[in-house]
């Protein structure tokens, strides 16, 4: 991490000035995979339980929800990135196509101290968009440091998530996935990750992880758009 950038977060600090909660919008993304939403109903109850987790009960929602069925059979597209954002004050579901990224390789993950601290006690950092408008800048600092992405760790060196993935380690014939405390729940991880696991042999644990340990195995990212992809350290 820059000093610039550290003087910033601070070592296990949060950003100055900034409210965590102030602007919170839930949000998902997910793929479109010849013309079909992946796994839609369940990017939709992630945005109310993100909704839930605010005190709020958009009754709207459901019905939002078949538009944006009809607006996707309107705009048809083979293979896409659906994002959603759901702003709550607005009455408003804010749907977007994009293409469809993929994962580089190598890719690469810069290590680095999580810039809210310790979210681990929050119950909002469950929730896609309501920890704070920090990935941005940790995403650039991974890229000044010539890597894709940040590994982000807790103050007691274990590590949290990536900027945009969960992270797993393979040793042996078994896939470590982190405590689920702190990071945000992944809709990959719940509907996806059995049937990848199954492919492969793997038996899934979920357990803290140093960056010691990654030393005697084979890291991983995983997340909705891009799938189940290999990482390395920088």
């Amino acid at each position: 991490m820059s000093p610039a950038l550290r003087a910033e977060f601070g070592p296990g600090a949060t950003l100055s000035g900034v409210d965590v909660h102030a602007g919170a919008v839930p949000r998902t993304a997910l793929p479109v995979r010849h013309g079909s939403p992946l796994h839609l109903d369940a990017h939709m109850d992630r945005l109310q339980a993100g909704a839930g987790a605010l005190g709020r009960s958009p009754a709207w929602l459901d019905d939002a929800a078949g538009e944006l069925r009809r607006w996707l059979e309107r705009h048809a597209a083979p293979e896409a990135a659906l994002r959603l954002e759901l702003h709550l004050d607005l009455n408003l579901l804010d749907a977007r196509l994009e293409p469809l990224p993929q994962a580089a390789a190598p890719y690469r993950l810069a290590p680095m101290p999580h810039p809210m601290g310790d979210l681990r006690p929050d119950p909002l950092a469950l929730h896609k968009g309501l920890s704070g408008p920090w990935r941005p800048q940790v995403l650039s600092e991974a890229w000044r440091q010539g890597a894709e992405d940040a590994l982000l760790l807790w103050p007691d060196g274990t590590l949290a998530e990536s900027a945009i993935a969960t992270v797993a380690l393979e040793r042996g014939e078994s896939l470590i996935l982190p405590p689920v405390e702190g990071r945000v729940a992944s809709v990959a991880e719940r509907m996806d990750l059995p049937r990848w696991t199954g492919e492969r042999g793997w038996r899934v644990q979920r357990a803290p992880i140093t960056l010691e340990d990654c030393a005697g195995g084979q890291l991983w990212c995983l997340n909705a758009l891009r799938g189940l992809w290999p990482a390395t350290l920088l």
